[in-house]
């Protein structure tokens, strides 16, 4: 069953008088528990893309359908309502507020629905989920890179999403924290989540279950 698409979305921006092209027309589709990655050389816009079909950006053309209901119908209100209760993220870098300890910092995802004790029991689930029970109350100066990645993978699972967003997650990690993070990933596809990943990593592109390959014009 399709969960998201997307139609001739695009991507363009105005600096003065010339138009710069960030994303040409792409058209995807992407099942429950799929696993979808996407991939091409730099500059060819998968980071975009990904960012059009999250809600994050709006395309300048195109739609974004998620369960047959365009998302860039809504208001910015009821958009962002939709992205956190509906989409996870894990980006390359990890972005930690540095006066809140971990486990504040993964429940900074609910706070569209206020924190309760709900929710801070989740989110201690899920940092023992990923391994990291014993850090709740560090501060992010203190982990490693792949710790930070592990508490962002957390973070990414509070809301219990249908779709989570991976850019580039492997990009600044060891090969043996990026396995980790990939098969946390491929994992939430068993629940049918699916997962969206760009990335350049070709250890990475074998966890894909499917492949979008952007070219440049």
């Amino acid at each position: 069953m399709t969960l998201l698409s997307a139609t001739q979305v695009s991507r363009q921006y105005r600096v003065g008088e010339r138009s710069l092209v960030a994303l040409h027309p792409v058209s995807i589709e992407v099942d429950e528990g799929e696993f979808k990655v996407v991939i091409g050389p730099s500059g060819v816009g998968k980071s975009t893309l990904l960012q059009l079909l999250s809600g994050l950006d709006r395309p300048t053309t195109g739609t974004v359908l998620l369960r047959d209901k365009d998302i860039y119908q809504l208001g910015d209100c009821k958009l962002s309502e939709l992205r956190n209760h509906s989409f996870g993220f894990v980006f390359q870098t990890p972005y930690m507020l540095p006066h809140k300890t971990v486990l504040q910092n993964v429940l900074l995802s609910s706070l569209y629905a206020s924190v309760s004790g709900e929710y801070v029991q989740r989110a201690r689930e899920l940092l023992a989920y990923v391994g990291l029970a014993a850090l709740e109350t560090r501060s992010p100066a203190t982990l490693s890179g792949g710790e930070l990645q592990r508490a962002g993978f957390a973070r990414a699972l509070l809301m219990n999403p249908a779709v989570i967003f991976a850019d580039e997650p492997t990009g600044s990690l060891d090969r043996a924290t990026s396995k980790l993070i990939l098969d946390l990933l491929r994992e939430q596809t068993e629940s049918g989540r699916a997962v969206i990943m760009a990335t350049h990593d070709p250890h990475a592109m074998a966890y894909g279950s499917e492949r979008l390959v952007l070219e440049k014009w």
